[in-house]
């Protein structure tokens, strides 16, 4: 019963939103009332509207844009909640018949499983890499990051043995992913005609997009004929100034049959996404400086943009990066692991 009611909260939500808009619609002033007076003057309702109307409008498309991803973000969490459970129930399963099978317990036979510890080498490495991001000295940080990478292993035994568990009792998932209607238009990698479809809603000046770059250019050299990457522009301005700025000078390199060589060299320099720094590394790819000047300063890399934050906005992003694989979101710069498991199960189910 309470399955039902969750699976109906957003239907009730928007309806609840949109009887909200009916009943300020119907409760609206007609233009000629009189909403104030000064001495001998009135002031009618269509005076007040004229002055507030862009304003209005404005919180009516920020709304709009919240309500939508208020709406995604739910029915992705509850897919991904569902998803969650129903992986634990086959986990379980697995290893109640491998336990009988031994003639032992399930905590037996999870509690045998070893995980090596972490090497000095491999905690001094992952603070190098992340020196960035930590803004503590090593010798403070230095536990944490040990039992994160030691979590982070023992969780991955974990999952390597139940997969083992899983292959050798034929245990596979039939449950249809929650699929989202993601138009695949923009620059690409990877044929056309592949059997798996990534579309990246990502942001140059982000530093997650920066480090899940990565991971998507290891996807792509893993599935060299079964994967196709779609990018769209998704600027988070409000936040990295130079973002939008960034997505412009891709889209005049495009013009120019060079997205993908700006695309690597914005994401390897993050640090330097200034116009006059821009001009620079279109110089150095070889790019026509002045029809690419031009197009900074026109209109068209600008609209280009425009249309794929829209298409995010309905897609109810509102953080970078945004991935869908085959219509099935990915929140975040995960791990290659995941994007892998993923894609395999896509490969699976294709007919």
């Amino acid at each position: 019963m309470r399955l039902q009611i969750v699976r109906h909260i957003p239907e009730m939500l928007i309806l609840s939103c949109c009887l909200v808009a009916v009943c300020a619609a119907a409760s609206e002033p007609a233009s000629d009332t009189v909403v104030a007076k000064v001495g001998n003057q009135t002031i009618p309702y269509a005076q007040l509207y004229a002055t507030i109307q862009g304003s209005l409008d404005k919180q009516q498309k920020e709304h709009d844009v919240q309500l939508q991803q208020m709406n995604e973000t739910f029915m992705r969490a509850r897919q991904e909640y569902v998803e969650s459970e129903l992986g634990k129930l086959v986990d379980k399963r697995v290893l109640e018949l491998e336990a009988a099978s031994r003639k032992t317990t399930p905590a037996a036979l999870t509690g045998a499983i070893k995980t090596p510890p972490v090497t000095d080498e491999r905690v001094r490495l992952f603070y190098e890499a992340q020196k960035a991001q930590i803004t503590q000295p090593f010798a403070q940080i230095e536990p944490r990051i040990r039992q994160f990478l030691q979590n982070q292993d023992v969780e991955q035994s974990n999952r390597k043995y139940l997969d083992s568990l899983r292959a050798k009792y034929k245990a596979s998932v039939t449950l249809e992913p929650l699929r989202e209607h993601v138009d695949a238009s923009g620059p690409q990698r990877g044929p056309t005609a592949a059997p798996v479809t990534i579309v990246e809603f990502s942001d140059f000046q982000c530093p997650f997009c920066g480090r899940f770059t990565p991971v998507l250019k290891q996807i792509l050299a893993a599935y060299p004929t079964q994967v196709r990457m779609v990018y769209r522009y998704f600027p988070l301005a409000a936040i990295h100034p130079d973002a939008q700025n960034a997505a412009e000078a891709a889209v005049c390199a495009n013009d120019q049959g060079k997205f993908w060589e700006m695309h690597d060299t914005l994401f390897a320099e993050q640090g330097s996404l200034e116009v006059e720094a821009l001009k620079e590394k279109a110089h150095r790819l070889g790019l026509d400086a002045k029809q690419f000047d031009d197009c900074l300063a026109g209109g068209k890399a600008r609209e280009a943009v425009a249309t794929d934050v829209a298409a995010g906005e309905q897609l109810g992003i509102g953080s970078t990066p945004a991935t869908f694989v085959d219509g099935r979101f990915v929140n975040g710069a995960v791990t290659f692991e995941q994007m892998n498991a993923l894609i395999n199960d896509e490969l699976h189910r294709a007919p």
